[in-house]
């Protein structure tokens, strides 16, 4: 039996998380139809990585104004936010394409991707 010094145990280890890291990082990539969605529908006021300028408009902040949850967020897809910039987006995309991008969106906040979404915060 080949004894295992620290070095092979080690190696051992992170050849067993090699499948977990990649894993976490393809749940982390959208499907290709949504990717290319957010990038006609979404990335020019929200940028491709999500980190607009606009506060109101920034989904790597932190700040939610009307909610974190895909739920949501796939409502102000869907029905726009009045008297804003975002429009209403229901007579163009599909509740599976809302549903896709409100699921993406939120990868874009370090805070909701380590847990669950805050409970009832909205701002």
């Amino acid at each position: 039996m080949m004894r295992m010094t620290p070095v092979r145990l080690l190696l051992a280890a992170a050849c067993l998380s090699l499948p977990l890291a990649a894993a976490s990082a393809a749940a982390e990539e959208p499907p290709p139809e949504i990717l290319a969605l957010y990038k006609s529908k979404c990335q020019a006021c929200h940028l491709a990585d999500g980190n607009s300028p606009v506060a109101a408009m920034n989904f790597s902040n932190g700040e939610w104004k009307h909610g974190s949850k895909v739920e949501e967020l796939a409502k102000v897809i869907t029905e726009g936010v009045p008297g804003t910039a975002m429009l209403p987006f229901k007579a163009q995309l599909s509740e599976e394409e809302i549903e896709g991008l409100a699921k993406y969106v939120r990868t874009f906040d370090k805070k909701l991707r380590s847990g669950p979404p805050p409970k009832g915060k909205k701002k």
